[in-house]
């Protein structure tokens, strides 16, 4: 009775996603990895701002997770790699990099390499 009983409940939490009997909807769903690489650095500042700035590296990776389908149907556009420069000031040359992507669908930012670039001030 007891190995019925476990038959039972493993073919049930293993069925496939798209039915609704599964009794283990997260314990098994595989997290899939999206990778952007050489993803361009977008600098943010006030249009007023004539400061020109130079970022090294000027070209990011970027790694997302999440549902296949949502990672395979997102463009490379949706996501964007930015340094803020508004409170930039001479002493400061290391800035972080701040990831923004659609939050619809689940997708995790799991990590950007490098975190942190050099931003230099080239004329002000």
């Amino acid at each position: 009775m007891t190995a019925l009983l476990l038959a039972i409940v493993v073919w049930l939490g293993f069925q496939p996603r798209d039915k609704s009997l599964n009794l283990f909807p997260d314990a098994y769903r595989p997290s899939y990895a999206r990778y952007l690489l050489r993803h361009p650095v977008t600098i943010i500042k006030p249009a007023t701002d004539t400061r020109e700035f130079k970022v090294t590296p000027s070209e990011v990776d970027i790694s997302l997770s999440g549902d296949q389908k949502v990672l395979e149907n997102l463009r490379g556009s949706e996501v964007r790699a930015s340094v803020d420069v508004v409170t930039f000031n001479s002493k400061t040359n290391e800035l972080p990099i701040v990831v923004t992507f659609p939050v619809s669908g689940g997708i995790k930012l799991e990590r950007v390499t490098p975190e942190r670039v050099q931003v230099e001030l080239l004329k002000e």
